[in-house]
């Protein structure tokens, strides 16, 4: 069975609290858009889970998250089955792009009709939820959505707009709890923020752990991009557009004017909304 796993942007993301679990209340807007992973899975007729990558920086042990994702369905259907999941990376890793969440939710949906397992969408999303705070999103299977809680409850929009994205994904490794360690440190106030639409709370304290992520905002307000975004911790950044034109001349200037995209072996991609 051969799947395509999509990126999600947030569009919005505000922290709304700190929970008594570690985590944060936050209140976001996903969308979905067109850049795949590519995943393979073929059923073994042994008990074994192996997991094959291209990109060194997924992890394919017992710790990594598609095999958790293939135990914990076995475990919850006391399942006697094996499964070789072959991932082909096009979504940046650890990027706040989603690839890992959405990688996680294909494999759930693609082993529940490769098992004939008949889980609907909500027995899935429960399972999900237990893995991953943006997986319940990837398994809704909608193009926008709310999401309150973690991240987890997902409340679909019944938006029609396509969007044109110009995506920049620079080769700085954040992890999402550092990010949010440092707003905790320095958060945003409440006044501040009341009438903004779309923004990111975290964008601040990506800036201040990645400086290269604040010249790279810079860059595109020197092209004339004066809202660009981090989609969720980071270190992505993304402007958008309404026709695709616009968003390929763009990136041609942003590589023209930013060279330090093609020396640092940045990824830069022009995806529409899925």
């Amino acid at each position: 069975m051969i799947l395509h796993a999509p990126a999600k942007v947030n569009l919005r993301l505000r922290i709304v609290g700190k929970r008594p679990d570690g985590y944060h209340n936050i209140e976001t807007i996903f969308e979905r858009i067109a850049l795949f992973d590519k995943i393979t899975l073929r059923s073994l007729k042994n008990n074994k889970i192996n997991i094959f990558c291209d990109h060194s920086g997924v992890p394919r042990g017992k710790t990594g998250l598609i095999y958790r994702t293939v135990s914990l369905l076995k475990k919850e259907k006391r399942l006697q089955k094996g499964v070789e999941v072959k991932i082909v990376k096009k979504i940046p890793v650890a990027a706040g792009l989603g690839g890992g969440s959405s990688d996680a939710a294909s494999v759930l949906m693609g082993l529940n009709k490769l098992w004939k397992l008949s889980l609907g969408k909500h027995e899935l999303i429960r399972i999900g939820r237990r893995l991953g705070a943006d997986i319940p999103f990837f398994l809704s299977n909608v193009t926008f959505a709310r999401a309150t809680g973690k991240g987890d409850k997902i409340m679909p929009l019944r938006w029609k707009r396509k969007i044109w994205h110009l995506l920049i994904s620079p080769k700085i490794k954040l992890l999402s709890k550092d990010i949010y360690r440092a707003y905790d440190k320095n958060p945003i106030s409440v006044m501040k923020r009341t009438k903004i639409l779309i923004g990111n709370d975290l964008e601040r304290s990506v800036m201040q752990k990645a400086p290269l992520v604040g010249k790279l905002k810079d860059a595109l307000k020197d092209i004339g991009l004066t809202h660009s975004l981090v989609s969720g911790s980071g270190p992505s950044i993304f402007t958008i557009f309404d026709r695709r034109k616009e968003a390929e001349k763009a990136k041609k200037l942003l590589v023209k004017g930013f060279p330090v995209i093609k020396k640092k072996g940045w990824q830069i991609f022009v995806a529409p909304t899925l």
